[in-house]
């Protein structure tokens, strides 16, 4: 029998959440502009916000990164040598550090471990923060000069203007995330080359990708739901019209079918989605029509005749064509 003693009850997790509202002002105010996860009035969306707008400007080399299992790897001395430099109170220093180093417990025996933060804890993203603010002080420095890093807890891009600059920028990302116990996951880090939309990237769930506008021909960046996030979402549908669900209302289908695509829409209706949208709502059609095939013991899906748009939209389904926003809502710092 295995118990992973790093996962927090909920009491642990109350405890935690009370801990991150004390820590959280002392690091906040600390923290540099180069850093837009979990942090207050910042979103994904600034972030992504600052990627269009840079690469706008002409920094048109990507260094699209990755952390090696950053969560599970930090060190812990790294970690809490900048939190015992801000904090003095002892308990808290020791709630700290009992946390971290909790265990895995596995056949009567307690190991310590020496990485890693608590899985699902609330103060997870806070202490990611803390240990990667030295790269984001790196920025401040030595990085300055070969490009814009904009990360968000441990996903991050920097946008450089030549390709040269991009080697230099992963070379000192890698640097100074070897100081943290930490590395970069050589199958998944890579150089992008955007202009004239020779490749793209993803990050924070979209693809990025140059395209040139029909109205100036100018080039700008664009970005919708990457392959993976459009994966996911074909499959949260997937799994609410099953064939195993043909017994239940349909209008049960439906509802949970609206609050999975509403929410999902709501993050990724700023960009340039209306394709993939329109691609989701036909396969949102597709699925009701093949469930309420089954339900009325019909072959095939139905889906053009009997079971139609019109069909679906009596049914109220939620619609994600139209619903588009302009990418400048959220405008960056």
């Amino acid at each position: 029998m295995q118990f992973d003693a790093t996962v927090p009850t909920v009491a642990d997790r109350v405890v935690m959440a009370a801990a991150r509202i004390v820590l959280e002002p002392i690091f906040e105010a600390g923290f540099l502009p180069t850093s837009y996860g979990f942090r207050p009035r910042l979103s994904a969306h600034h972030a992504l916000e600052t990627v269009r707008q840079t690469v706008t400007w002409g920094k048109q080399w990507a260094l699209d990164a990755d952390i090696q299992s950053c969560f599970d790897e930090i060190d812990h001395e790294a970690l809490l040598a900048p939190i015992e430099r801000r904090v003095s109170d002892r308990r808290m220093l020791k709630l700290l550090r009992g946390w971290l180093r909790a265990g895995v417990f596995e056949g009567g025996i307690v190991s310590a471990i020496e990485a890693g933060t608590p899985q699902g804890s609330p103060l997870s993203p806070l202490l990611a923060n803390v240990a990667l603010h030295r790269l984001d002080e790196a920025w401040q420095g030595e990085g300055r000069r070969l490009g814009v890093m904009v990360r968000y807890a441990d996903d991050l891009v920097v946008l450089c203007a030549t390709r040269k600059q991009a080697e230099k920028a992963g070379e000192l990302v890698a640097a100074v995330l070897e100081t943290l116990g930490l590395r970069l996951a050589p199958e998944k880090t890579r150089i992008v080359r955007l202009a004239g939309g020779a490749e793209g990237f993803d990050f924070l769930g979209f693809h990025h990708r140059m395209g040139k506008s029909r109205k100036d021909g100018r080039w700008y960046l664009l970005k919708w739901p990457s392959a993976r996030a459009m994966a996911q979402i074909r499959a949260k549908i997937r799994e609410q019209t099953g064939r195993n669900r043909a017994r239940l209302p349909l209008e049960w289908a439906v509802e949970n079918i609206n609050h999975v695509v509403r929410g999902w829409g709501n993050y990724f209706r700023y960009g340039n989605s209306a394709a993939k949208f329109s691609a989701i709502d036909s396969y949102v059609n597709e699925r009701l029509a093949i469930l309420a095939s089954a339900k009325h013991g019909l072959q095939g899906r139905n889906w053009v005749t009997r079971f139609n748009y019109e069909w679906a939209t009596r049914l109220g389904v939620h619609r994600l064509s139209g619903t588009v926003r302009p990418t400048l809502a959220f405008a960056s710092r």
